[in-house]
């Protein structure tokens, strides 16, 4: 049944194309402010990320780490949960040095709402202390307001909303040999979660297979 080679669950996009919804439109605009600070607008990047789950933000923010460092090796990325206050100390430590691999250093922070209070405040003078060629992308799935002022006045917020229900059965009839009334059924069922539609889809394949 499955035409694609890459599972559903296994499957993640690989360029701005394959986004949908908000997401695509949001990885076009920071992609195209990304070319133009490694092209020379030197400055730092602060960008916030947030909305419902499944909608792109850390594939958003993946896209525009690479774009800006240009190698793996000068992205960090880390989940919100593990930053402490010792972790921020150790930042700020590093704030003048530079990167061997890259004119940019990018650090991910992804679910940012989920640092330690503590952390959250020492992260306000981390944020206010980059130097040019830095850059901090952050995710969250909590509405703006659920943040702190602080937080908010930091960043350039973007909020990515779910994609239509089209739009996903889209997705998943172009890529997987499945019916466009079977990928519809999914879509409407996900909720404008892209994540937990290609889970289904992978359920809905297994069971095809079985009958098949």
């Amino acid at each position: 049944m499955i035409a694609a080679e890459v599972s559903p669950l296994n499957w993640r996009p690989g360029s701005v194309g394959e986004l949908i919804g908000p997401a695509r439109r949001a990885a076009e605009a920071l992609l195209a402010k990304a070319r133009r600070l490694r092209a020379g607008e030197r400055g730092t990047m602060k960008v916030l990320l947030y909305g419902p789950p499944g909608v792109g933000k850390t594939t958003v923010a993946g896209m525009v780490a690479a774009e800006l460092a240009g190698s793996p090796l000068a992205v960090d990325e880390i989940n919100g949960k593990l930053v402490t206050i010792e972790t921020v100390k150790g930042w700020m430590g590093s704030l003048g040095l530079g990167n061997l691999f890259s004119p940019w250093s990018v650090r991910i922070i992804n679910e940012l709402d989920r640092c330690t209070r503590d952390a959250q405040d020492l992260l306000l003078s981390y944020l206010d202390g980059l130097a040019p060629g830095r850059a901090v992308i952050g995710t969250s799935n909590l509405q703006l307001d659920l943040l702190t002022e602080r937080f908010q006045t930091r960043f350039q917020a973007i909020k990515l909303l779910p994609p239509d229900t089209d739009e996903i059965a889209g997705l998943l009839s172009s890529r997987w040999d499945i019916d466009l009334a079977t990928a519809a059924r999914i879509a409407v069922g996900s909720g404008g979660c892209v994540r937990a539609a290609l889970a289904d889809l992978e359920s809905a394949v297994d069971l095809a297979r079985l009958s098949a």
